[in-house]
């Protein structure tokens, strides 16, 4: 385990002049890491801010010793002036302040955000485990979500239900030994972590106008590069309803609220199309595995890949992550479902 690693935070914001203050206290109060006081380094992109966010944040930082606070005032055009080249700024600029790249890490996150007292040294721990990229799990600002009411929140915990009982499932039917159970699925910008010597032979972050973050996941894992999503690793978001990025949280609590106004029920990806995902998976990582010329399992499309290609480069190409999977199933009937899975799995696991 390595104990030399050395992190620096990058955050994209635009007209944060509220959020601003309380993540950088949260990151002021990051002593756990085991840093001199002022040597954790935090670098804002102010995104064509035409509020007072520059102000705010550095007031914030003028009261917290424990961070040294980086701010860059950008004016984008329009075409690009979004959180993808937002966030590519600040990871560069988080890049580019690491003498040695093989000790850096650069952890993103959003201007909405408040991190745990020790998101930092919980994602170097990870880290220095022996992977090269850290997902935090995301959670609502409990408050904010009260106030968008009891439909609201029956919503939002049945859909965190199902989530996380397909990742349990995920876990028995294509298990991954540096990423094990219990785990979560979130590695979004909100808390995002990786090597910056990985991030710089990755070509950087995309930047893309929306879902850059999981865009760079996918990149840095089809590249053989390893992934964890511990538990410990902690960040709270906003519940606000008017975001900054499309398909962003905010658009998807928007839409869990019209479902909730027009009586809709609540629907997920049928469990069958999750399970042959993940089958799929293992059936990829097997293939991969097997020494050239050996037969290849039967019923197994490879959709045109090109024969070689390494385990992760299959799945990502060929069972990748569907964030935009239609929901056809209630969710009452997908997580009997699943439980069911996991009942049988288990089960046949202890018999072993």
């Amino acid at each position: 385990m390595r104990h030399d690693l050395v992190p620096v935070v990058a955050v994209p914001a635009r007209n944060e002049e509220a959020r601003l203050p309380p993540l950088i206290r949260a990151l002021g109060r990051q002593v756990a890491w085991g840093g001199a006081p002022g040597s954790l380094q935090v670098v804002v992109v102010l995104n064509n801010c035409t509020d007072r966010s520059r102000e705010a944040a550095q007031a914030a930082a003028n009261a917290c010793p424990g961070i040294q606070l980086i701010l860059a005032e950008v004016a984008l055009p329009d075409a690009v002036a979004h959180v993808g080249t937002a966030r590519r700024l600040a990871m560069e600029m988080a890049a580019d302040l690491v003498a040695d790249r093989s000790g850096g890490v650069i952890l993103t996150t959003d201007a909405d955000a408040v991190p745990a007292d020790d998101w930092v040294s919980a994602t170097l721990a990870s880290i220095a485990n022996g992977v090269d990229l850290v997902g935090g799990r995301i959670s609502g600002d409990q408050q904010e979500e009260a106030r968008l009411g009891p439909a609201f929140l029956r919503r939002a915990r049945a859909h965190a239900m199902y989530d996380e009982l397909c990742d349990e499932l995920a876990s028995l039917l294509d298990p991954l030994p540096h990423d094990p159970w219990p785990r979560h699925r979130d590695h979004t910008g909100a808390s995002l972590a990786v090597r910056v010597d990985v991030y710089r032979t990755l070509g950087g972050l995309d930047p893309l106008p929306f879902r850059e973050d999981l865009a760079f996941v996918s990149k840095a894992r089809a590249a053989g590069f390893l992934l964890a999503h511990p538990p410990g690793v902690n960040v709270t978001v906003s519940a606000r309803l008017s975001g900054r990025a499309p398909g962003g949280m905010a658009d998807c609590l928007k839409a869990w609220m019209r479902a909730e106004a027009q009586g809709e029920p609540i629907l997920v990806e049928a469990p069958e199309a999750v399970v042959a995902r993940f089958r799929r998976r293992s059936a990829l990582r097997a293939l991969a595995a097997l020494p050239p010329g050996a037969a290849r399992p039967p019923l197994l499309d490879l959709g045109g890949a090109p024969e070689g290609l390494p385990a992760a480069a299959l799945v990502e190409r060929l069972a990748p992550d569907e964030p935009d999977a239609p929901p056809t199933v209630l969710v009452e009937i997908a997580c009997m479902a699943v439980r069911e899975y996991l009942a049988i799995l288990k089960g046949s696991a202890d018999a072993a």
